[in-house]
């Protein structure tokens, strides 16, 4: 979402997860050292990012770190008498490591709290942590960030994908980009030529492709971004946990993690595939979905509404037809299913 708003994303993974995949195991050091490992390779790893940042800044892209854990998150597995010491250590301070270092924190809350249905260590084989380790360990990390003059929470009072949104608000907000509301809008449109369009526009290509899952309750499904520079991959499944209740899980793949599940694709499905144009026009946010292969012709637009522009205003430069807003033969599953829905 925020390429799709012009920025250069880069991100910095979480430490804990590498070391122990690399086979650097819990208990078999010292906490302290063991901590110290960690937050050690924190800062290396934060540095190269913020370097390359750095040189997309100056080639005048808007470029906007994600780290994924920080420094700080390492008392809450020591403690703060230890975590002082060891910071001590290596000559480093609390400022150092969080108002300093970071423009917010941004805390989710584990699953384990307030959505214990849907906690599970299926997605992350280094972690081992009970619910009820889980829910211990979030309060004292959220604890450990109180020093900093920018926290945030995002609760589980909603489903993930509300979590998401929640998450994407605070970011904006905190850029001082427009600010996303529920509500989206979704419009069948005429064809469409991005030269109309009278402002800056950011452009990517998506093919997305559905597998053949096991569960039919469950929808799996791959999807392959290109922005002209580079091409992220992500795996997605979805699934219903009760009426009402979609759960939904995605990470990112390698190349070869992406090709190895497309072998798995859904042959009653057909391959989605689709130019994104993207564009703010009076601070509102616009994606303009121009389909192709078996969709050739379909041009769909999505309208976000934000804070700054609760009531929609479309843009005079694209022609619309219709609004399909609640017409689900519109949305990216159906369009699989129905190989060849046009503009009509």
């Amino acid at each position: 979402m925020l390429s799709d708003r012009g920025y250069k994303v880069l991100i910095s993974p979480e430490t804990a997860t590498k070391l122990i995949g690399a086979g650097m195991s819990p208990g078999e050091l010292p906490w302290a050292e063991f901590q110290e490992e960690i937050l050690c390779d924190t800062l290396s790893q934060e540095q190269t990012i913020l370097s390359i940042a750095t040189r997309y800044r100056d080639h005048g892209r808007k470029v906007i770190v994600l780290c994924d854990r920080g420094a700080m998150d390492g008392e809450a597995y020591v403690g703060e008498q230890e975590f002082s010491t060891l910071i001590d250590h290596l000559g480093l301070t609390y400022s150092e490591l969080c108002d300093e270092r970071y423009h917010a924190v941004i805390h989710l809350r584990t699953a384990a709290l307030g959505a214990e249905e849907f906690y599970t260590l299926d997605n992350n084989t280094a972690r081992k942590e009970t619910a009820e380790e889980a829910r211990a360990l979030d309060e004292k990390t959220l604890a450990a960030w109180t020093r900093h003059k920018r926290p945030r929470i995002i609760d589980n009072s909603t489903d993930f994908e509300g979590k998401i949104r929640r998450l994407f608000s605070e970011i904006c907000a905190i850029i001082g980009d427009p600010v996303p509301l529920e509500k989206e809008d979704k419009f069948l449109i005429k064809s469409f030529d991005p030269a109309t369009i009278s402002v800056k526009w950011n452009e990517s290509t998506i093919v997305q492709d559905y597998l053949v899952s096991p569960i039919a309750t469950k929808e799996h499904r791959v999807r392959a971004r290109t922005d002209g520079e580079s091409t992220s991959y992500y795996y997605t499944v979805k699934h219903d946990i009760s009426p009402g209740v979609r759960v939904e899980q995605e990470k990112m793949l390698t190349k070869r993690e992406y090709e190895s599940l497309l072998t798995l694709r859904n042959p009653n499905m057909t391959t989605i595939k689709k130019r994104r144009i993207c564009f703010f026009w009076r601070e509102q946010f616009f994606e303009v979905d121009l389909f192709q292969a078996n969709h050739q012709g379909l041009v769909l637009l999505e309208a976000e509404r934000t804070d700054r522009t609760p009531e929609l205003e479309l843009p005079p430069f694209i022609g619309i037809i219709r609004n399909v807003t609640n017409d689900k033969q519109y949305s990216n599953a159906e369009l699989a299913k129905n190989g060849h829905l046009h503009n009509n």
